[in-house]
């Protein structure tokens, strides 16, 4: 499919007027690029597998958007769906020809610049396929070891020549799903859970995202697995990759479902209990289930948590043991904690 991409250049003093401009002219989204740094809610949202490094700012800002090239005489515009900052109208523009749209947004800035000092930025457009910026993302993702011996390996790679015969191999596409293993939340999980796993081990994964922990633990000798998701494409993901490793499909079990919404219905379709328990989440997840989790657990059954930044790790740990959990472990890497925790049997 072919796009217009435009990219209006600026101040980050001004971006906010010109973003107002461009919603008053139909424009249905933009992405806001700058050095601004984010605030710790944003941090939290943007939580990703691969950090963004913002740099120092300098004060610009570039505000993106894009309308699809003329298909049956109609045009439209569409947020790119990137951002925080990302606005999105009900309206659509009717403008279709960018020296037209150009002119009306510097002619919309010029009225502006009578009442209020604004810059007048510089626009630029171009003409893309979808295709050279679909998978760009992919460039960034190359095979890594989570472990002496877990190599984490994109399918679109080659093997690399350092890795071991013994290496176990896991190859991931997370697609439009969570997780490639890279961030530190991820491989704390992966660590934590290979010391708990024998060939008897049951596993449920609480948000599964690309199904990578569940994986990882099956390769490592687990049981079983049965997975949870709140987003189907995360589901879809999970059994995907589970076939890319060749897992058979009685070993793993994936559904759409939200465990603290719905608990009883979760608990119907694992039918049954599990040895481990594991979220690699947020804090402000695991908090909540914190308080359900158990139920899905067999006495001394291990909880293993993760996404929970330092500042949060108190909330969380007093979360788990206000719900009978011992805490085995507590395990920090860079600026994340995971915790280890059993449940306490009941008499």
């Amino acid at each position: 499919m072919k796009w217009i991409r435009y990219d209006v250049h600026t101040t980050t003093k001004d971006a906010e007027m010109v973003g107002e401009i461009l919603t008053e002219l139909g424009i249905a989204g933009y992405e806001i690029s700058d050095h601004v740094p984010l605030s710790p809610k944003e941090e939290k949202q943007m939580y990703t597998d691969i950090p963004a490094d913002l740099g120092p700012d300098d004060g610009l800002s570039t505000l993106t958007f894009y309308t699809e090239a003329e298909q049956d005489g109609t045009p439209a515009f569409y947020s790119t769906g990137s951002s925080l900052r990302d606005e999105r109208m009900e309206t659509a523009s009717l403008f279709w020809q960018p020296e037209k749209l150009i002119e009306q947004i510097q002619s919309r800035i010029q009225e502006m610049q009578a009442f209020c000092p604004v810059s007048m930025p510089e626009i630029s457009y171009c003409i893309q396929d979808d295709s050279m910026w679909k998978d760009k993302w992919k460039e960034n993702f190359k095979p890594f070891y989570v472990a002496d011996d877990i190599l984490i390996k994109p399918t679109w790679e080659e093997v690399p020549q350092n890795a071991k015969k013994e290496d176990i191999i896991i190859e991931i596409d997370p697609g439009s799903a969570f997780g490639t293993g890279s961030h530190e939340t991820t491989k704390l999980c992966l660590l934590n859970v290979r010391k708990y796993i024998t060939p008897e081990t049951t596993i449920l994964d609480a948000g599964c995202g690309s199904g990578i922990l569940a994986i990882a633990a099956l390769l490592c000798g687990a049981k079983s697995a049965f997975c949870l998701d709140i987003d189907p494409a995360a589901v879809d993901a999970t059994i995907e990759n589970a076939q890319k490793n060749h897992i058979e499909s009685s070993r793993i079990q994936a559904v759409h479902a939200n465990i603290l919404e719905d608990s009883e219905d979760v608990q119907k379709k694992c039918n049954g209990t599990f040895d481990i328990a594991v979220a690699n989440i947020l804090a402000d997840v695991i908090i909540p289930l914190a308080d359900h989790i158990g139920d899905f657990m067999k006495p001394d059954g291990v909880f293993i948590s993760s996404g929970i930044l330092a500042e949060k790790a108190d909330d969380v740990e007093q979360a788990l043991v206000k719900n009978q959990f011992s805490i085995m472990e507590k395990v920090t890497m860079g600026d994340w904690v995971s915790f280890v925790a059993k449940k306490k049997s009941t008499l």
